[in-house]
């Protein structure tokens, strides 16, 4: 193969502008799948990052009779799925109360907060990188104000120190203390900065008043239908024993991963289909630039062939040229696809999640080597089956002609 490469190489050297705008062609769309499988990989293949991921369901509330299809739960129905122990390793509830943070590390700055029970961070399985998960009962009316922070806000108001521990931070005005700060990356559900305990009292709240959000971890062995089916049930109970406040009203059990992802899947691999025809689209046309090149070079082929070089070392001279020139493609497509999902997370237009833990990792430098290979296969194969067959009498006939057309015209000249 050594030979054949060098020789495509040079092939390519030789005519810079064809060699540019072949590149280009197949650069923009092998980046563009590449991007494109990128955001794929992070946002749908991707096991989520806790533990366990695929036990971590989210619990709604449902009133089809009232054409409600999911909504947020009561707090006191949240307090009946507590107690189904033969369903729920843990669960827990949040609400987004709006949060102003003061301290005299920095100017007061709107924190993304949520107020949690005191089992959240058991139930997605995340530790603190520094620091302790809430104790059983700090969600409790009374406890005292503590929080745990995310990531970039100690490393934005803190600078990182591990002080940060034990430091009182002012949530509207009220002092709170750090008793942990949850590692890079992590920042469920929806960005959040800042994690305190509900400090609230279940007897005080109404079943017909639904405003919490509600995660859960199912038992080992249970799967997901299963659990439908014992959550409707006890739907069902509470229908009768409260009609005032649950007549009609059930629940929908989703899977953490199709709840976050669920909605933007089909417009993922509609956009992953389309950039393909892009792709195909510039295999069309460089093939065409191939088949072009490998008509001029007609009598080349024929002075090897009449040396004795096989047809099948004709195919791999030119399929080795597609090759380097899909490499070569790749390696600019990749740069492409770095500066486009950069420019995603930066803008994220669609408001696709999970886009934070987009990257080209191994998984998209596969993809993208065998989608270079493919490419190379795909414009390579016709010019190169074209230019394996020639007539090498007719090739050296019309060779001599041109030989003689261009003697003549010198002689006349």
């Amino acid at each position: 193969m050594l030979p054949d490469l060098r020789y495509a190489v040079r092939m390519l050297l030789r005519n810079p502008g064809f060699a540019v705008v072949a590149v280009l062609a197949l650069a923009i769309g092998i980046g563009a799948n590449t991007a494109i499988f990128s955001v794929v990989d992070a946002v749908l293949l991707r096991p989520l990052p806790y533990d366990d991921p695929d036990r971590l369901v989210m619990i709604w509330e449902t009133n089809f009779g009232s054409d409600i299809e999911k909504t947020q739960v009561s707090p006191v129905t949240f307090t009946e799925w507590v107690a189904q122990e033969q369903l729920f390793d843990e669960i827990a509830g949040w609400w987004y109360p709006q949060i102003n943070l003061t301290d005299d590390r920095g100017d007061p700055e709107r924190a993304r907060t949520i107020d949690v029970t005191d089992r959240f961070f058991d139930v997605l399985g995340v530790d603190p990188v520094i620091g302790r998960r809430f104790a059983e009962g700090e969600d409790r009316q009374g406890a005292e104000r503590v929080v745990i922070i995310g990531h970039g806000l100690w490393q934005r108001r803190f600078g990182g120190e591990p002080t940060a521990l034990g430091a009182t931070v002012r949530l509207d005005e009220q002092p709170h203390t750090v008793i942990g700060v949850a590692p890079a990356g992590f920042a469920y559900p929806e960005q959040t900065e800042i994690w305190r305990p509900l400090g609230w009292n279940p007897a005080q709240h109404s079943r017909s008043v639904r405003f919490f959000e509600v995660v859960a971890r199912l038992r080992p062995g249970l799967t997901v239908s299963q659990t439908r089916a014992d959550i409707e049930a006890l739907g069902r109970r509470l229908e009768t024993d409260y009609p005032d406040s649950n007549l009609g009203w059930g629940a929908l059990v989703v899977p953490l991963h199709e709840q976050l992802v669920g909605d933007v899947r089909p417009a993922l691999f509609v956009l992953l289909g389309a950039v393909g025809f892009v792709l195909l689209i510039a295999c069309a046309n460089v093939a065409n630039l191939l088949l072009a090149r490998a008509v001029a070079r007609e009598k080349e082929v024929a002075v090897r062939l009449a040396l004795g070089a096989g047809r099948g070392r004709l195919v791999r001279q030119f399929l080795t040229e597609g090759l380097v020139l899909a490499v070569i493609s790749a390696a600019v497509g990749l740069l492409l696809a770095w500066l486009a999902t950069r420019l995603l997370v930066i803008t994220n237009p669609l408001d696709i999640p999970r886009l934070d833990s987009l990257a080209l990792n191994g998984n998209v430098l596969v993809f993208t080597l065998l989608v270079a290979v493919l490419t190379a296969v795909v414009f390579g194969l016709v010019p190169a089956l074209h230019a394996s067959r020639p007539d090498p009498a007719q090739a050296f006939k019309d060779g001599s002609r041109e030989t003689s057309a261009s003697a003549g015209s010198r002689g006349v000249r």
